[in-house]
């Protein structure tokens, strides 16, 4: 069990560690402080019940005298407002230790969700293939929540109770051995058959809430994400359906691991008051005179006053540890790749190669071969090919011949398993960086953000680096600066989310706008216009003819008017690729 609580030290660096640990130190000074507060009220309840103390104590005398103490009431006083200073400096430290705790916590939150998300951005294409969005989505937001929310800041939480509760049992075996050995055994043994009694069952629910988490938000995703075709076809009740079934599951591991953590608390609260009760009967029996156990039975008390707390807390804490576990566990081969860069001081960001790549003559695509895993078929067999500078090259092909495939290798998203693309002579892949820099894509879908024309067309360039100019120059471009003029707030018009207040022609035309702000010598259009009406296709066509012979343009194209104007087509076919008349 400790071993599981513990795991998430493993994927901190060296460096890291040591805060930790100058956290544990502080937490055991802690503890201290919580039993030296509690063990301070026993000299307060003997002195109390002693009105004769100062004459009949000497050292207490000469101690009351160098402090111009002279009743037994001022000694009372004097020592009731060193309890109250000691009890508001203990609770001062607390305070600055939880602030310590929660400043680490966040700043490990903060690195981790940053760094998982960047691990996500700069992933291989071919990953996101494999993996849904709402899951990396519930991973990003789980590394946050889950694993330093809900595992790192419990975890101290429990190291400092079970100090602390070390702490005050080692000021009770001073007060009294055999009654603190036996409060002891029984707490242990109490807290470890409940714990015992629920592990299992809060783990289960814990993979339930995690298996769920990430079925709720693809839901969320998939319904809210296709709002217009989902509110047409009136289909909200399907995927307010799938979204129930999934939350109900959800909530229900929550609800049953609230019900867990509860019980425990009530279980051992019965348990502990009716041991103090029984403890008095036994003493009492024993001979005792009920005077005799009042100082020992005060400091009992307000011991059970403390431990019993403490008790709960550590069974719900580490219950919620137990719970949120299965989180931790999925994301744990990526934290701990997290640390290795970490510890050797790498950038998230992977290096760039060199600032660019020359391009004077051609692309070549030479015995280019790709088949995705665990499949059979070839996408691409030994394709070869060769287009000029400055060339309107137009790719056809019947759906799944391979189009998609090439340009997305073209692209850089994709390594072929066999062959190579070279600019002038220049393998790309020995300079992805260079080459991207010279390619800019407009695909068939544009995504937009949720902001302005100015924001989307300029998108990932900071604010205080968009060139105005070139943004109305890509205006006219595209064609789009009589529109922007028309709108009351030209570029600064919202376009809502994923470009809900644009048409598709106007988003496509954004698209391409935001394509030549990046000023490529390489244009690549994957069957940009083929889900735009007739008309609009057209236009859209005849904005991107007007690029012809001033960059490089690779179009994956249907309309024969478009073919017409290509200086080079190809034609996809089972794999193979050839040029066309």
């Amino acid at each position: 069990m400790l071993k599981s609580f513990f795991k998430i030290f493993t994927i901190f660096p060296r460096n890291e560690l040591r805060y930790c640990v100058l956290i544990v130190v502080c937490m055991v000074f802690g503890g201290v402080l919580e039993a030296v507060g509690i063990g301070a009220i026993l000299p307060l309840i003997s002195v109390m019940g002693q009105p004769d103390f100062l004459e009949n104590n000497h050292v207490a005398m000469q101690c009351a005298d160098l402090l111009h103490i002279r009743t037994h009431t001022e000694l009372i006083v004097f020592m009731a407002l060193g309890l109250v200073v000691l009890y508001v400096l203990k609770n001062t430290y607390l305070t600055w230790m939880i602030n310590l705790q929660a400043r680490f916590s966040m700043r490990q939150q903060v690195y981790y969700s940053n760094q998982l998300m960047a691990s996500y951005l700069y992933k291989p294409y071919v990953y996101h293939l494999d993996h849904n969005s709402a899951t990396l989505l519930r991973n990003v937001n789980s590394v946050g929540t889950a694993v330093f929310a809900n595992i790192l800041m419990p975890t101290f939480a429990l190291m400092a109770e079970t100090i602390t509760a070390f702490a005050i049992w080692i000021m009770l075996v001073f007060v009294d051995a055999f009654t603190a050995i036996l409060v002891a055994g029984f707490m242990g043994a109490m807290i470890y058959v409940v714990m015992k009694a629920f592990r299992r069952k809060i783990v289960r629910q814990g993979e339930l809430q995690m298996a769920y988490a990430s079925e709720y938000i693809k839901w969320v995703n998939q319904g809210l994400g296709a709002i217009k075709e989902t509110k047409v076809t009136g289909k909200e009740g399907y995927f307010l359906d799938r979204f129930s079934e999934a939350y109900i599951v959800f909530g229900n591991a929550y609800r049953i691991f609230q019900v867990f953590v509860q019980t425990p608390k009530l279980l051992i609260e019965s348990l502990v008051i009716s041991s103090l009760l029984l403890l008095i009967v036994v003493k009492l029996l024993l001979g005792n005179a009920p005077m005799e156990i009042v100082p020992l039975l005060g400091v009992l008390a307000l011991a059970a006053f403390r431990l019993m707390p403490s008790a709960n807390r550590m069974v719900a804490i580490s219950n919620s540890i137990k719970f949120q576990m299965p989180f931790f566990e999925e994301l744990y081969d990526e934290l701990i790749e997290i640390k290795a860069r970490r510890s050797k001081e790498n950038a998230s960001v992977p290096p760039c190669g060199e600032a660019a790549l020359s391009f004077n003559e051609s692309i070549q695509i030479s015995e280019v071969y790709f088949q995705y895993p665990h499949t059979e078929r070839k996408i691409l067999d030994g394709i070869s090919l060769d287009f000029p500078k400055g060339a309107f090259v137009g790719v056809t092909g019947a759906s799944g011949a391979g189009k998609t495939t090439f340009i997305d290798i073209l692209l850089g998203l994709m390594k072929p398993d066999q062959g190579k693309i070279e600019v002038d002579g220049q393998d790309i892949w020995k300079n992805i960086d260079g080459w991207r820099n010279m390619l800019a894509y407009v695909p068939q879908s544009i995504y937009l953000i949720d902001g302005s024309i100015r924001e989307n067309i300029a998108l990932g360039i900071s604010e205080d680096r968009i060139d105005d100019d070139h943004i109305e120059r890509v205006l006219r471009m595209a064609e789009l600066d009589t529109f922007v003029k028309e709108l009351p707030d030209g570029v600064e018009t919202e376009v809502g989310e994923r470009g809900v207040k644009l048409s598709g022609g106007q988003r496509q035309r954004i698209g391409i706008a935001r394509a030549l702000y990046l000023n490529p010598q390489i244009l690549v259009l994957d069957e940009a216009t083929s889900a735009l009406d007739s008309e609009t296709e057209q236009n859209i066509t005849d904005t991107i003819l007007k690029l012809k012979g001033q960059i490089t343009i690779i179009a994956v194209a249907h309309r024969t008017s478009t073919l017409e104007s290509c200086d080079i087509r190809v034609h996809f076919s089972e794999g193979k690729a050839g040029y066309t008349a």
